[in-house]
């Protein structure tokens, strides 16, 4: 907590002191996404969500791609779970004065994955998974400087459908809404400025 409070801390002084426009331009690359890691005595959490390529076909607008994954592994429940989504995006920004930007976007991803887990029983199951996942949120935006911005997700409306390829993998859908621990996050970005 404290490292995390660090980094906040950091990233908000990087912003008061190196703040410069924050528009983006017709014609840029848009690159972003964020890494994060969780590990406890149980077990470790590692994923992207997601990473991501966008074009601006103007100045607020722009569509792209990107990929999201998560690894889960629990030793005490002797679980583990690989997750991946891959798919377009389409985003508009406003800007909310010289420096901090509204962001909306929404994805459409296909999934895939597998799983392995020990139940009650001992009884062990391994099976994989496909399915899509709709999801659409707001970022805040606090342009850096040259480029870069810092990006906060501060809620998200999505549903996420999970058809089995076997037997021992239940079907299963969930929908997420509001603001929670799995619905903040924060990402960075940087814009490359194609010349003509």
């Amino acid at each position: 907590m404290k490292n995390l409070k660090l980094f906040l801390a950091s990233c908000l002084a990087i912003a008061c002191f190196s703040i410069q426009s924050s528009y983006a331009q017709k014609g840029g690359v848009m690159l972003y996404g964020s890494f994060n890691y969780h590990e406890t005595e149980a077990g470790h959490q590692l994923s992207a969500a997601p990473l991501g390529v966008g074009y601006f076909f103007n100045d607020n607008m722009n569509v792209g791609l990107n990929y999201g994954f998560n690894t889960s592994k629990n030793k005490a429940l002797d679980f583990t779970d690989h997750f991946h989504e891959v798919g377009p995006f389409y985003s508009n920004t406003w800007p909310l004065g010289k420096h901090f930007n509204l962001i909306g976007q929404v994805e459409a991803h296909y999934i895939w994955g597998n799983e392995h887990v020990v139940n009650a029983a001992d009884v062990m199951t391994d099976g994989s998974y496909n399915g899509y996942l709709l999801r659409a949120y707001p970022l805040v935006g606090i342009s850096l400087g040259k480029g870069w911005a810092l990006k906060a997700k501060v809620a998200e409306l999505s549903y996420k459908k999970k058809h089995s390829k076997d037997a021992s993998i239940a079907n299963d859908h969930e929908i997420i809404t509001g603001i929670n621990g799995s619905t903040v996050g924060l990402g960075i970005s940087k814009n490359l400025f194609i010349k003509g």
